[in-house]
Order: C-alpha cells, then sequence, then structure tokens
C-alpha cells in the first residue's frame, strides 16, 4: 500500500499529552460495548477513543454508532487485522497508542498508569499483564503472559530464541513517533490475523521497552479466540501459531539494517512454546506441515536444547520440558492425534507459572528492557 502521511500528534501547551486508543473489532457484538466503555471510562485526560470495525456483519455497528461522538469511528470492508492496524494508526493523534481487542477490557487506571511510564522514561513501548477471564469476566487464575517480566534486555531475547516476553496485544501501548517509523504495515494479507506480532516484534528491536508489573486488563476467553489462548483446535490453528512466528521474524529481519540489529535466523526454534506445536504439526500430519524444511530429528534436538537453554524456566520445569519434547518426538503417531486436545491446552501449561506471578506483581518493581541504540 502507498506510504500515507500519519496524522500529527496533538498536545495543548501545560497539558498532558493526549493518548489514543484504538479499538480493533469484527463481529464481536457480545463484547463491544464493554471494551468502548472500559476505554471511555479511564481516568486519564486527555483521551481519544477510535473504533475501526472491520466489515461486520453482526450487531456490532449499530452498538457502535449509538456512542456518537464521544468516540471516533471507522468502518472498513473487511480487509484483516492488520488493515484495521493501519487505519488506527492513521486516525490516532495521541502520543501513545495502545490497540485494544474489542472482546479485552481495560481497568479504569491504565492509561494513567502507561502515559507515566512513558513520561518517566524514553520508551518506545509500555506493556504490562493481561488477566484471563472468562464471558462474564471472572477470573480463571491465569496471566499474559504467562512468565514474569524479566531485566534481560529485549535483543537478548530475540538473538536466543527468536522473541521476548510480551503480552497479547491489548497489553501493549507504543509511542507514536515509533509507531510512524515502522508503519504502515506494508502486507496487509500476511497480517490478517495476530499484527501485534509486527508492532510487538520490531518494539522489542527498536528501543527502551517498561514493563509495568501490575494487572491493568483483561483478556477474555470465549471460545472464538484465534491467538491459541483459549486452545487450539484445528490443524489450521495449530500452523498460525507457529507461523506467525516465522512471519514475524521475517518482518524483524527487514528491519535489521533500520535499528542496526541482525541476528540469526529461525531462532524461535529455541522457544518451548513455539517448537513444540511444530515438532506436533510434523509428528502428527506431515504432509500438511508447512514448513517443508523441518525434519523430526532436527525440531527434537532444538527442543531439547530450548528446555536446557530458555531462561525463564525453573529446574523442575527443564526436565518436565525435556520430557515433553522426548514423548512428542517418539510415541506414535495415532497417540498424538488422539490426545491433541490435551497436548495444546495452554491451561494445562501455564497455569503454575501464571498462579505463582499473580502472588508476585503485586511487590513487584517496573522492568526496563534497554535496546541499545
Amino acid at each position: 500500500m502507498p506510504n500515507p502521511t500519519p496524522t500529527n500528534v496533538y498536545a495543548m501547551p501545560d497539558q498532558r499529552p493526549l493518548a489514543t486508543i484504538v479499538i480493533v473489532n469484527y463481529n464481536y457484538e457480545r463484547f463491544i460495548a464493554a471494551a468502548i466503555d472500559s476505554a471511555l471510562e479511564q481516568s486519564y485526560a486527555p483521551l481519544e477513543v477510535i473504533v475501526v470495525d472491520d466489515g461486520s456483519t453482526d450487531g456490532s455497528r449499530k452498538i457502535i454508532a449509538a456512542y456518537g461522538k464521544r468516540i471516533r469511528v471507522i468502518f472498513q470492508d473487511n480487509a484483516g487485522q492488520g488493515a484495521v492496524y493501519n487505519a488506527g494508526w492513521l486516525a490516532a493523534r495521541g502520543a501513545f497508542v495502545l490497540f485494544l481487542d474489542s472482546d479485552d477490557v481495560l481497568t479504569r487506571e491504565a492509561m494513567q498508569k502507561i502515559v507515566g511510564a512513558f513520561e518517566h522514561s524514553n520508551a518506545i513501548k509500555v506493556q504490562f499483564y493481561l488477566r484471563q477471564v472468562d464471558r462474564e469476566l471472572k477470573p480463571l487464575g491465569y496471566l499474559l503472559p504467562s512468565y514474569g517480566f524479566p531485566s534481560m534486555d529485549p535483543r537478548k531475547q530475540i538473538a536466543a530464541y527468536g522473541y521476548y516476553v510480551s503480552p497479547p496485544a491489548s497489553g501493549n501501548a507504543y509511542r507514536k513517533s515509533f509507531l510512524d517509523e515502522i508503519m504502515p504495515i506494508a502486507d496487509e494479507e500476511l497480517y490478517r490475523h495476530a499484527p501485534d506480532g509486527y508492532t510487538t516484534g520490531l518494539a522489542g528491536m527498536a528501543g527502551e521497552i517498561v514493563s509495568i508489573p501490575e494487572i491493568l486488563g483483561f483478556y477474555r476467553i470465549h471460545g472464538n479466540n484465534y491467538g491459541g489462548e483459549g486452545g487450539v483446535k484445528s490443524v489450521q490453528q495449530l500452523h498460525h501459531m507457529f507461523m506467525r512466528d516465522i512471519k514475524r521474524e521475517n518482518s524483524q529481519h527487514a528491519f535489521d539494517d533500520h535499528f542496526n540489529f541482525n541476528f540469526p535466523e529461525d531462532r524461535s526454534r529455541y522457544c518451548p512454546g513455539h517448537t513444540k506445536l511444530r515438532l506436533l504439526s510434523r509428528r502428527m500430519l506431515p504432509h500438511e506441515h508447512p514448513i517443508k524444511t523441518d525434519r523430526v530429528g532436527n525440531l527434537l534436538l532444538c527442543g531439547l536444547l530450548s528446555a536446557v537453554r530458555f531462561p525463564h524456566l525453573k529446574l523442575h520445569q527443564r526436565l518436565l520440558v525435556a520430557m515433553g519434547f522426548l514423548a512428542l518426538g517418539l510415541v506414535p503417531r495415532w497417540v498424538l492425534r488422539r490426545h491433541f486436545a490435551a497436548i495444546v491446552s495452554p491451561r494445562r501449561r501455564n497455569k503454575s507459572q501464571s498462579a505463582s506471578l499473580l502472588l508476585d506483581v503485586a511487590n513487584a518493581p517496573a522492568v526496563i528492557g534497554k535496546s541499545p541504540s
């Protein structure tokens, strides 16, 4: 797409900077009002709320229109989430921008704390914990991300295993000047799903990231989540889960020279969660596996190495991860197919980790991760 000029950032003299919440919606009539209300009820001001509806065919647009001039609205034909991010970025006038999925909600003080973190740092991204909840916003006992925010430099994490500890889309806010540097997303179809991989992935290369060790939002698990946090329900979704890491890495490599940071290709192989799904796909349905150069032995070796090297695991977890990879690599294929749902269940995978985080976040200091310029 052409490289459009972003909207100017507005700030009045002697006032705090304008912040923007962009709500991303497609066919979520049941949840969209709660997302909009949580944005409008923020304790921080000045704040603008933009709702981008990606061609919904349910009752979403009627609900959105009822808010009138309290929000800015963009109704577009269905083009995917990458196109929604582009539209929201172009419309945003705030110095700081948060993309809120329409099935998620924010706490009332979220933007107040986010803007404060930006104002007291040079951060290009501020991130925070999301509590997993059910359809009715009742807590499920899990946090995202399921690992605690480390003090380890994001670039070192990316060089080691392709990514860094970061929440899903609604748990991230960006300095608008950074978005202006990397946007628009050129290949909107490639990022029809999970465009936050593009923005968060590049943020890890570009500069300082501040992690607020508090729960400032709620991630709703309702059965139709595409990202996998609510469970992987099909082979197609399984492929999406690990291929999104591949496309994120490809986007990062496209900016290697721009951010003066180069790292080896396919480092995601050394992230246990990624390689678990990739090995499962290769073992279970080899003819449908999307990465034709993958070999079971190589993936198994990478998985075992990740059990040793991945910095966010305790000793007993390393042993369990290693045993899990051995099982994935050696048990008969029919066993993997029969127990597919149990193998890919995120709740079985991260409950104990997140439970300990729930006890720790209240007393933890903010974590600043700096990437050298």
